[in-house]
């Protein structure tokens, strides 16, 4: 399962904090997608060039895999760089922090593709802020 939030509604600065509080739990990736090549490279940036690079005009997101094409269970934060094409800043967190960043960062709605169509969702069909009860609707 791989489901989807939107991070549309914060602004650049709220994008920043979320970031930084993500780094201090996770593990930070950024890499480089080549189009129409496979293989993903990493690449470093200092953490000033990731923040000047965080756009609220860019494919922002929060994801929460579990049991999802043999990836380890995670909720991963991808920021797109705006000034470096095709690279995007990952950070994986443990599943366990998701409802924290939920309160903190007011995530109210989901998303996954079903078939070839993206479903959108609101949050209460996912998740409840009960201790870690998901609701495995679809």
């Amino acid at each position: 399962m791989e489901r989807f939030f939107s991070l549309k509604h914060l602004t650049v600065e709220q994008l920043r904090d979320l970031y930084r509080d993500a780094c201090k739990v996770g593990k930070l990736l950024v890499e480089y997608d080549q189009p129409g090549v496979e293989r993903h490279y990493e690449v470093n940036l200092t953490e000033d060039e990731i923040l000047k690079n965080i756009s609220g005009e860019s494919r922002n997101y929060l994801v929460f895999h579990e049991d999802f094409e043999d990836e380890p269970n995670a909720t991963s934060v991808a920021f797109s760089l705006s000034e470096h094409p095709f690279t995007t800043a990952y950070i994986d967190i443990e599943n366990t922090l998701l409802d924290w960043f939920v309160k903190k960062y007011s995530l109210m709605q989901w998303w996954q593709m079903e078939g070839s169509e993206r479903k959108h969702y609101p949050f209460t069909q996912f998740y409840t802020l009960e201790p870690m009860k998901r609701h495995l609707f679809n």
